[in-house]
């Protein structure tokens, strides 16, 4: 009787989600995209400093999808950038960024990064970095925590 007990227990647990037709990869799939939007958020990169200041910059940005064969795919964009201070750069869906900006002067001006999640002044102060050196570069990196 056991025996049969034991039976009938492995056969339900094996028929019941055939027959319930539930779908585990739309469910693995749906708690993934869930996370991830959870850890997506919009960047501005601020370039500011001595108004006129030339520079020259690379910044990268980290987003992720889900992915079918790994669950998760991430993926990264490099833009190479230079210009005159002051510029914003936005970046949307972002999973992390971070950039290294240079000046291109051997002056004593000044240049200051900032990364705001959100939109510069009314958004959310995430790393900043400021120089006044000869040719000098600066580094900032921002990952949105979940």
């Amino acid at each position: 009787m056991k025996r049969f007990l034991l039976i009938i227990s492995i056969l339900a647990l094996v028929l019941v989600p055939i027959s319930c037709n539930v779908d585990v990869q739309s469910m693995i799939q749906a708690e993934i995209e869930e996370a991830l939007a959870g850890l997506r958020a919009t960047y501005t990169i601020e370039v500011g400093g001595t108004e006129g200041l030339n520079f020259t910059a690379r910044y990268v940005v980290v987003t992720a999808a889900y992915d079918s064969e790994t669950y998760v795919a991430f993926s990264t964009d490099s833009y190479d950038v230079s210009g005159n201070v002051s510029k914003n750069y936005v970046v949307t869906d972002a999973v992390s960024v971070g950039g290294m900006f240079q000046k291109l002067s051997d002056g004593n001006e000044t240049l200051e990064v900032k990364i705001w999640r959100g939109s510069v002044g009314s958004g959310t102060l995430v790393d900043s970095d400021i120089t006044t050196e000869a040719h000098g570069a600066v580094f900032v990196t921002a990952v949105k925590e979940g």
